[in-house]
Parts: structure tokens; C-alpha cells; sequence
């Protein structure tokens, strides 16, 4: 038939890899399930597959709007390039293949719904309730011991707080609540009743016993929860007994601020990796003196480009330059430029310095 080439070369389902991949698959499919409805064809197969899809979007945290969004967009274009190749002048039959096509439409919604509703977590029960405040009790500094024994829940004489922030992005905002609690099922899990969370659209924070994680074991138990997340999240950790915890979340909140806004990699960073960041961004005159440094560059964005790639490459001259697609000895050459306008000279120990605080400044009051 002539409509046959219209079908993509391969109709077998695909395992979806990241986002993007899955998207693409359910648009796929939606086309050709299109494709086969106009034609009157078997469409088991393709709700099948739209299925499996819906659940891989629920597993990812991916919102249900935009999974209906993506199978309307394949559904559209399947419809025009029946239409296209077999336009219908018959009134009598356009009515029947455009209830067919509601049919088909209204059939594969409710799968849809049902695949991904089937695959979200369980609702909050009351013991996590009470847990997440026991958790704000804790971080308020708050009498929590009352709440928390009639909880079962034991409160551990030190934890690990670790501030956790997510980048901004339409799937994180859709999938707040699935990812929420799929980190908050996974830390009990792994680290028992004690464990305790506040979470949002944004991150939040975690309140992980120190007994419960053994010595190097906490950089692998972020990763493993980071892994729930649409987006690799940035987290500061820091200990503190309850008493200090208040003061602790106010802190590793205040410098996961500085490391968002800076666009530090994602990654769980010890509160001490980042007291520099915390202390170079502080309004003052040394912070004016440092981001003043980068002035004589403002009218060169290949060295401010330059710079910042070397920075953010620890100063390794190849890599900076495969990243840039320069000759290392371009690189050099504006390197020493920058020398010359700046006074500081990058092959020195302290105009490393002093260039990488100014690099940390400008970027941290450009971005605010």
C-alpha cells in the first residue's frame, strides 16, 4: 500500500534511555498508531508499546501532561500524513474514520493513564507525615522528642545533613512530588526509620543518621538517590548534633545558594569545600576589589572566555584547549594577555589565585 512507507523502518517497542529518548519513542508510536487506525489495521502492538512507555515516564518522575502532550504531537502527525495520501471526499467515510479516530484516541488515554497511575509510589502514609515533621521540628529547633516517640521514630544523636538542590526544568517541576517520594521510600530503605526528609520542587534537605552511613559510604548513597532525580542534583553535607541543627541547615543552605548560583558541578560537597566560595561572594571591599580585577576584560570575551575555561578545567592547558577547539599555544598566547592586562600572571601560584577568586566573583554577582 502506498501509506506504507509512512511507518517508521522499525515498529518493535524500544527500551527509552534518558527523557529525550522516551519522548521520542512515544511520538513514534503515536504516529504510527495513526498510521495503522486510519488504515483499519491491528493497533494492539502500538498501545502495547505506549503502555510500556507510560510506564518509564512514571518511573522517570516525568509529569502525565506532558506524556499526553508528547503522544497528541506523534497522534497530529500520523492523522496529517494519512490524510495527505489519502484525502477522503466521501462525506459518509469521513465520519466513520474520524470516529474511528476518537475512538482510538479516548482508548489510548485511558491506557495511558492507567499504564502511569499503576506505576507512581504509594500515597504518604501517616508515619511519613509524622516523620517530615519531626524532621521541620528538628530543623527549627523545635521540641521534636514528644512527636517522635509517639511516631516510633528515634532521634539519633548526630546526622548527616546534607542540603540537596535540584536545577530548574519543566520536568522537575511535574515530577516534585513522585521524585520526593521515591528519594524518601529509598533513604528509609537504606538507612531505617531514622532517616528523615523535607523535600520540594527545588531540593531540600536530609537528615540521615551518622551510625547509619559507615565511613565513605555517604558520597554512594547520594549518588544512588541522585539517580531518582530528573536532573543530577548539587548537595552540601555537614554534621551536626539536634541542638545544632538549626544553625546547620541555615549554613548548607546558604552556601548550596552560593554553589547553585555559581554552577558548581553537581555533587555532594563537605561544607569546608565550599567556605571560600561562601566567603569571596560576601558584599564588601574585598569582594569590589577582586571583581574590579576583570575589568580591563569586559571588551574581551575570548579571554573572559578563556579564563573561565582554564578555571574550570583546574588549569589543565589541553584539556582547556580541546574545549575551547584552540592550539594550546593559542591558549597560552591569550593567557598571557590576560597577564598583561590584569597584572596577574596565570603561571603563578598566587595569580592563579587571585585571577580563580575574581573568575568565582563575577560570576556569582553576574548570576545574581
Amino acid at each position: 500500500m502506498q501509506t506504507s512507507s509512512l511507518v517508521f523502518e522499525s515498529e518493535e517497542a524500544v527500551a527509552p534511555g534518558d527523557p529525550g529518548d522516551l519522548a521520542a519513542d512515544v511520538r513514534r508510536a503515536g504516529m504510527d498508531l495513526a498510521l495503522q487506525g486510519h488504515r483499519g489495521d491491528d493497533v494492539s502492538a502500538r498501545m502495547a508499546e505506549l503502555e510500556h512507555c507510560a510506564r518509564q515516564w512514571a518511573r522517570l518522575g516525568l509529569g502525565l501532561d506532558r506524556l499526553q502532550q508528547a503522544v497528541h504531537q506523534g497522534y497530529r502527525a500520523g492523522s496529517d500524513r494519512a490524510y495527505a495520501v489519502a484525502p477522503l471526499t466521501d462525506t459518509d467515510a469521513a465520519i466513520v474514520a474520524a470516529r474511528r479516530h476518537l475512538d482510538l484516541l479516548e482508548a489510548v488515554h485511558v491506557r495511558l493513564t492507567r499504564a502511569y497511575t499503576r506505576q507512581l509510589p504509594a500515597p504518604v502514609d501517616s508515619h511519613q507525615a509524622a516523620a517530615r515533621n519531626v524532621a521541620v521540628a528538628l530543623l527549627r529547633g523545635e521540641l521534636a522528642g514528644p512527636l517522635a516517640r509517639h511516631s516510633g521514630i528515634p532521634i539519633s544523636a548526630r546526622y548527616h545533613l546534607v542540603a540537596i538542590g535540584l536545577p530548574r526544568s519543566a520536568e522537575r517541576d511535574a515530577a516534585a512530588p513522585v521524585v520526593a517520594a521515591r528519594i524518601t521510600a529509598a533513604l528509609t530503605s537504606r538507612c531505617g526509620e531514622g532517616a528523615l526528609s523535607i523535600l520540594g520542587a527545588d531540593g531540600g534537605t536530609l537528615l540521615i543518621p551518622y551510625e547509619a552511613v559507615r565511613e565513605g559510604e555517604l558520597h554512594d548513597l547520594v549518588a544512588d538517590l541522585a539517580a531518582l532525580t530528573p536532573n543530577p542534583p548539587t548537595a552540601v553535607v555537614v554534621v551536626a548534633e539536634p541542638a545544632e541543627l538549626p544553625d546547620a541547615g541555615r549554613q548548607a543552605h546558604e552556601l548550596l545558594e552560593t554553589a547553585m548560583s555559581l554552577r558548581i558541578a553537581p555533587g555532594l560537597y563537605p561544607i569546608s569545600e565550599l567556605g571560600l566560595y561562601f566567603q569571596l561572594t560576601r558584599p564588601g571591599p574585598a569582594r569590589d576589589v577582586l571583581h574590579a580585577l576583570l575589568d580591563p576584560l569586559e571588551d574581551h570575551p575570548d579571554l573572559l572566555q578563556t579564563l573561565g575555561a582554564y578555571v574550570d578545567n583546574d588549569f589543565n592547558r589541553r584539556r582547556t584547549a580541546g574545549e575551547l577547539h584552540v592550539h594550546p599555544n593559542t591558549l597560552d598566547y591569550r593567557l598571557k594577555r590576560v597577564h598583561r592586562m590584569t597584572g596577574c600572571d596565570p603561571a603563578t601560584a598566587s595569580g592563579l589565585w587571585r585571577l580563580r577568586s575574581a573568575m568565582v566573583v563575577r560570576r556569582y554577582t553576574g548570576r545574581r
